[in-house]
């Protein structure tokens, strides 16, 4: 019996690249473009150049022959002969649009730029507008630090290697402190956390790896070595030195809320009332009713799909300080708003105000967040309140149990329970908010 051998043709379609000049395409100027034609399975597209040459370059049969326009194309044609090579038998799929689609894109990806640090202004103003201030004032003093480590206004984030991010850490980690302010250790890695979270996001912004786009292909972050931020300082006061600061006698005002000392000293006791309630959220909140304030946590309500959204039984032992401070408009629970016009100020004067009642008190530093931290301690090792009941407390998140929490309707009961527990124990009587005037 004969043999049979079946032969099996496999024909590979390659696509070619020609540099051409059209007589029908001549400008009004005398000059032509020189186009590039593409050709893939027998048809035909053309790709525009940057290049316009006069009847000097070209031969009678509009060929080019000035050879510094022949050694440009060359190297044009070149590239593109890699990008369908880098392609490989996918390209035996493909009509001649998508090939000229592909170079196109790939044209594209070779100079695309983006100016990492109008990117980040950019974003930063959104978060205002959002009002989001906490986190657009993070960036912000990281972007900052960026412009002053290369010394100009803009930054193309294909200048964002592992060796800029290495020379940006040791930048950082030389500079003096601030003015009024001890140097701390976290800078390196909270200024390279903020700036690694907008190359991300420019990423997942301008990529589309299903398409094939990668206009970042780099990913420095990944191979930088960013020093850890040093464990938070503890700023928790004990039970008795709480004790001390709300028997701080009040300071002489000629005006009423415009003492900071007063006012730091109240709104840190409010703040320890209401289970460590940030200032943002005491200066913006709006819900109360039937002896709670309900609010959402400002740090993390954008992150959060319930909003971190608290409400706490007013206690009464706060219930002076919610007089003394009520907003008689309504708008908001408290009247800090129209004491400052900005969260900032109110801010700045809680600060200098609790420095002030740290240094009486014998306090180092003495920060607003020390309140939220004493109470947290105090309902944990004092109050012999469950860990668990204390993150809750906070309004925190437990990664472990997120989606159980999904199914759990949310009580208040037992953060209310616990907050009874820790003002029971410190036994104070807070009734008496009035200031001495002069």
């Amino acid at each position: 019996m004969p043999k049979i051998v079946l032969q099996i043709f496999y024909k590979r379609y390659m696509a070619t690249f020609k540099a051409e000049v059209y007589a029908h395409q001549k400008k009004a100027d005398g000059t032509y473009n020189i186009k590039i034609r593409v050709t893939h399975k027998q048809r035909k597209k053309y790709l525009a150049t940057p290049w316009y040459v006069s009847k000097e370059d070209l031969t009678r049969s509009l060929k080019l022959k000035n050879q510094r326009y022949i050694d440009m194309v060359d190297d044009v044609i070149k590239r593109y002969r890699t990008i369908c090579n880098n392609v490989g038998e996918a390209l035996d799929n493909m009509t001649v649009e998508q090939v000229v689609e592909l170079i196109t894109r790939k044209k594209e990806e070779e100079h695309f730029e983006l100016d990492i640090v109008a990117y980040t202004r950019a974003y930063i103003q959104k978060l205002f507008d959002m009002g989001r201030t906490g986190n657009a004032k993070a960036y912000q003093v990281a972007i900052n630090s960026l412009v002053k480590f290369v010394g100009r206004e803009s930054v193309d984030i294909k200048e964002i290697t592992v060796k800029f991010l290495n020379d940006w850490i040791k930048w950082i980690g030389e500079q003096p402190a601030r003015k009024n302010c001890k140097k701390g250790g976290r800078a390196q890695s909270l200024y390279l956390a903020e700036v690694r979270a907008m190359y991300n996001r420019a990423k997942k912004e301008f990529n589309d790896e299903e398409a094939g786009v990668i206009l970042i292909p780099f990913s420095p972050f990944a191979k930088v070595d960013i020093p850890k931020a040093p464990l938070t300082r503890k700023r928790a006061l004990t039970v008795e030195q709480m004790r001390e600061l709300a028997q701080v006698p009040y300071s002489t005002i000629l005006q009423q809320g415009c003492n900071r000392f007063n006012l730091a000293k109240d709104v840190f006791l409010l703040s320890f009332l209401l289970i460590g309630m940030n200032a943002v959220d005491l200066y913006n909140a709006t819900d109360y009713k039937d002896g709670r304030i309900t609010y959402q946590r400002t740090k993390t309500r954008y992150r959060r799909a319930d909003g971190a959204e608290i409400s706490i039984r007013v206690e009464p032992e706060a219930q002076a300080l919610f007089d003394k401070y009520k907003d008689p408009t309504g708008q908001r629970v408290f009247k800090f708003y129209k004491l400052y016009s900005s969260m900032d100020s109110f801010s700045a004067a809680l600060n200098k105000g609790l420095k002030k009642i740290g240094n009486s008190l014998g306090i180092d530093d003495l920060e607003f967040y020390a309140a939220r931290h004493t109470w947290a301690t105090i309902a944990t090792n004092d109050a012999e309140v469950d860990k668990y009941t204390v993150h809750t407390a906070l309004n925190h998140v437990d990664e472990n149990m997120r989606v159980t929490d999904i199914y759990i309707r949310k009580s208040w009961d037992s953060i209310d329970k616990a907050n009874r527990k820790v003002q029971d124990l410190m036994n104070w009587d807070l009734s008496d908010v009035t200031e001495p005037k002069k």
